[in-house]
């Protein structure tokens, strides 16, 4: 299920979590995730959406894109 976390969409992409950023510049970050559901792992793919989006800031706001996902396996896990 699709959430807006903390200024980003949020969904499975596959076995994976896609997090897109919802204020310009848009970036999307595509995490890795453990088998079990219950971690993030490594950022497979950060990708501009937008145009405008070329900007070095794209890895410093990882971060705040890891805890978006980290924040909707929570959710996911609890059903909500």
């Amino acid at each position: 299920m699709k959430r807006i976390i903390n200024g980003f969409e949020v969904d499975w992409a596959s076995e994976r979590v896609f997090a897109e950023q919802q204020t310009a510049p848009n970036y999307g970050y595509l995490f890795e995730v453990s088998a079990d559901r219950k971690r993030i792992g490594r950022c497979a793919h950060i990708s501009a959406i937008s145009e405008g989006s070329d900007n070095p800031d794209a890895e410093c706001l990882e971060k705040d894109a890891r805890q978006a996902a980290e924040e909707f396996l929570s959710l996911e896990r609890e059903g909500k």
